[in-house]
């Protein structure tokens, strides 16, 4: 029995993913064959111009990876044929050349956020129950769909740092504040919203994101001193909350690092990790995960908090003086914070 159905409206195919006999949306294998054929057969199909893509289910939009299938990998090769496969189905999304919007209401979680980020638009519902996350390190594991390149790329170094090291999620307010969604709005209108979001897409083009954060902000997010702190900053903060003892999150950290133009290939690390460590089973209830071992995973509490306080303080320049600022400790250069300012005008 298919996972998907499609309707057509006016050029815009609505794709509803409503896996048969389950509570919850997963990816599983059967759910990634299927789908991928199906975005060919959009690609392919000249009268359609975008695609919706939304939940059937009642409080769930994708619950992430298979966890069944997930658990039963016993080697490292399997765990990272398993990855790369989530890459190539997330990037046929990225890479489709019509419009994809995601509507989502309920959870998105794991591999179910990294399906979304590789959409080109995404409206999420206000419901207390839509929560977007990446909770693959409190399992001992990373994101292994492009999540720790996409994420980073789309709402800023820290925040996705906020994200990904501590497998938090957000709800729907703070997700488009930092620019992880594009509309809220209520579950009532979410189709239709997601629909006109779609034929406007198709009008004008996909829109540019330029969140106004000022020149700390720029100043940390985009330039290699900055980024450099960050870093230097959670790596910290990570060997403080875990003494070194979790390899998960430092191993996110190491992929995230690879954001400024270059592919890291995660399902090399994700395999590693397995082959290190058997993850343990969680289940979603109520839009909560909860693992086998007790572990409230989402929102659950922060568990690392690594980057989102850093702040810099700056101070009047002193004769034959350089540093200009301070940045969780660390100086910062006059030219540095002068470039920064430069680039970041020059962009908006």
């Amino acid at each position: 029995m298919s996972a998907f159905a499609t309707d057509v409206q006016d050029s815009i195919a609505v794709v509803t993913l409503d896996l048969p006999g389950e509570p919850v949306n997963t990816l599983t294998a059967a759910v990634r064959v299927e789908f991928e054929a199906l975005l060919i057969r959009l690609r392919d199909e000249a009268d359609i111009k975008a695609v919706v893509l939304i939940s059937g289910k009642p409080d769930t939009f994708i619950a992430g990876a298979d966890i069944e299938e997930f658990t039963a990998l016993t080697t490292q090769a399997e765990a990272e044929r398993l990855s790369f496969e989530g890459q190539e189905m997330v990037s046929r999304i990225e890479t489709l050349p019509k419009p994809v919007v995601a509507a989502i209401h309920g959870a998105c979680l794991g591999g179910g956020l990294e399906l979304a980020l590789a959409c080109h638009y995404r409206v999420a519902s206000d419901h207390p129950k839509t929560q977007l996350g990446l909770p693959e390190v409190q399992l001992g594991v990373i994101p292994g769909a492009g999540g720790t390149q996409r994420l980073p790329r789309l709402i800023g170094l820290r925040a996705s740092l906020d994200m990904i090291l501590t497998g938090k999620s957000e709800r729907a307010a703070k997700a488009l504040r930092i620019g992880l969604a594009d509309e809220v709005v209520p579950p009532s209108i979410l189709l239709r919203t997601a629909t006109a979001a779609a034929r406007r897409l198709v009008r004008d083009g996909i829109p540019k994101r330029n969140l106004r954060r000022g020149l700390q902000a720029y100043f940390l997010d985009h330039t290699t001193a900055g980024r450099s702190i960050v870093y230097r900053g959670a790596k910290a903060e990570v060997m403080k909350r875990t003494g070194g003892h979790y390899p998960a999150p430092l191993a996110a950290l190491e992929t995230v690092r690879w954001t400024s133009g270059f592919d890291f290939p995660e399902h090399e690390l994700t395999g590693e990790l397995v082959a290190l460590t058997t993850p343990q089973t969680y289940a979603i209830e109520n839009g909560r995960v909860t693992s086998d071992r007790g572990l409230d995973v989402a929102p659950g509490p922060d568990v690392l908090d690594p980057v989102c306080d850093l702040e810099v303080e700056l101070t009047p320049l002193q004769p034959r003086e350089r540093a200009v600022g301070d940045i969780a400790g660390e100086r910062v250069l006059e030219g540095e914070l002068a470039q920064a300012a430069h680039d970041r005008h020059r962009l908006e």
